[in-house]
């Protein structure tokens, strides 16, 4: 009994020495187990390319042709389609634009009026450029589209125009869809195509904010447009399956320079990356550079397709750490502002920033991550240096939604034929449509066969007189 006692008290006391041990081991295992499991990595920037615009060279372009989901970067293609029809005399800034019960239901970003609401184009239009709005795109294609379906269209034979070869539209606002693809070269071309064909609209995209009674929509281009020196805007985009998407313009000295990026992983990589590309291509381009145009961009024989669903959950965004020794140093810093001294002082104080922004000469060459007295990232200095100091305040539109009452109503580009009108309003009571009978060959007066048809027996469709709401049933006007 002495000796099974022993024993179990020898065994509890080796026990106890060799805990540590295992649990050291067991900390390793986890450890390894922990580091090799798959994190998302995050992947170069998907492409890019800066051109100007005056002449068209391509200062440097990266995957030009290689297919991606435009995201919102669709609604430029939207504005140009209605810049069209304005110029058609089809519409005006006055005219109202409806907002359907489709539209009201796009998921945002969203203006978020109900359906049956009015607004006039002009509000329209600072809306989905300025806050990029998907419920109010959908209205605008309805209304100068006569349908969705129509207005996308148009916005495809629009493409095909401007020579836009890898793109494809199935919706006004860029939500994703496996037809809706874009490459930043077919985005250059219509970017370039709307500076140079609608000059007359450029200061729409320059807009910070838009205000509608109490209500503040901002826009996501904001700190490029406060940032840049010559910053006139364009249009961000951000869908999970493209990542952060971007069109950016600056003029100076007469000259105009575009970026384009498509897929950054967050949106401050995204402003950085176009903001560097801006300034290269100011210093790249002129009288005397020599570059491919953008007309006649040499196009690769095989092209990457799209990104497999759910790009952003694999591309993770880029360590702040990282995007400084990766960015910052890329835009010019303003020496000491010497007329403002006491503004710059008293900038830092109020803040507790260890300096006043443009004070040091060196800080666009530095790398490290800025941060305040209590140790916090300072993000303000941040931006200065990814971006560019700030030098402008917000550039805010106010709108209303008081529609003109003798306003000329839109005529839509292409009106639905009175088969597809049938079919709307048959989808609307839930009625099944019959298939159509095929055409069958036919014998001449020989026996042979030919190519003529037979023609098909009308399809008649008894719908309801009025709809479930108490709405009359509209009829298809004969052609």
């Amino acid at each position: 009994m002495a000796n099974s006692a022993y024993s179990r008290n020898g065994c509890i006391s080796r026990c106890a020495r060799k805990l540590p041990v295992l649990l050291s081991a067991f900390m390793a295992v986890l450890a390894l187990a922990v580091t090799a499991a798959p994190r998302p990595a995050h992947a170069e920037i998907a492409a890019w390319i800066v051109f100007e615009a005056g002449s068209g060279e391509v200062i440097e372009q990266h995957e030009a042709f290689r297919r991606w989901y435009p995201a919102s970067l669709t609604k430029l293609m939207t504005a140009y389609v209605t810049f069209s029809a304005i110029k058609q005399g089809r519409v005006t800034l006055k005219s109202p634009v409806m907002v359907s019960a489709h539209a009201a239901a796009q998921p945002p970003s969203k203006m978020g009026l109900k359906a049956g609401s009015q607004l006039s184009l002009d509000a329209a239009l600072k809306v989905m450029l300025v806050k990029s709005a998907n419920d109010i795109a959908v209205a605008v294609a309805e209304t100068i589209g006569g349908s969705q379906a129509g207005f996308a269209d148009v916005m495809n034979r629009t493409a095909r125009k401007l020579g836009m070869r890898d793109t494809h539209f199935v919706n006004p606002h860029g939500l994703p869809a496996p037809e809706h693809y874009s490459s930043v070269h077919d985005m250059a071309l219509l970017t370039r195509a709307l500076l140079r064909d609608f000059p007359q609209y450029r200061k729409l995209y320059g807009y910070t904010g838009v205000r509608y009674g109490k209500r503040m929509l901002r826009s996501a281009n904001r700190e490029y447009l406060r940032r840049v020196r010559g910053a006139n805007g364009l249009k961000t985009g951000y869908v999970c399956n493209s990542g952060y998407n971007v069109a950016v313009s600056a003029t100076r000295g007469g000259r105009t320079v575009v970026a384009i990026v498509f897929g950054a992983a967050s949106g401050l990589e995204r402003a950085a990356k176009a903001s560097a590309l801006i300034e290269k291509g100011f210093d790249g381009g002129g009288l005397f550079a020599s570059h491919p145009k953008l007309d006649s961009l040499k196009r690769p024989a095989s092209v990457k397709g799209l990104p497999r669903d759910g790009y952003c959950r694999r591309n993770a965004k880029l360590k702040l750490a990282n995007l400084m020794k990766e960015y910052a140093g890329s835009t010019p810093v303003r020496a000491a502002n010497s007329s403002l001294p006491g503004v710059a002082t008293a900038y830092a104080r109020e803040s507790g920033r260890t300096r006043a922004p443009g004070i040091a000469a060196s800080a666009g060459t530095d790398t490290s991550v800025p941060r305040t007295r209590d140790k916090k990232v300072d993000w303000g200095e941040v931006m200065d240096r990814l971006i560019g100091e700030k030098r402008r305040g917000d550039n805010l539109i106010r709108i209303t939604l008081a529609i003109d009452p003798n306003a000329k109503r839109a005529v839509p580009l292409k009106a639905p034929g009175a088969d597809e009108a049938s079919k709307t309003i048959a989808d609307a009571f839930g009625i099944v449509m019959p298939p159509r009978a095929k055409p069958r060959a036919k014998p001449d007066t020989f026996g042979r066969t030919t190519s003529g048809a037979v023609a098909a027996a009308p399809v008649i469709v008894n719908l309801p007189t009025r709809a479930r709401d108490g709405t009359p049933t509209p009829r298809p006007s004969p052609r």
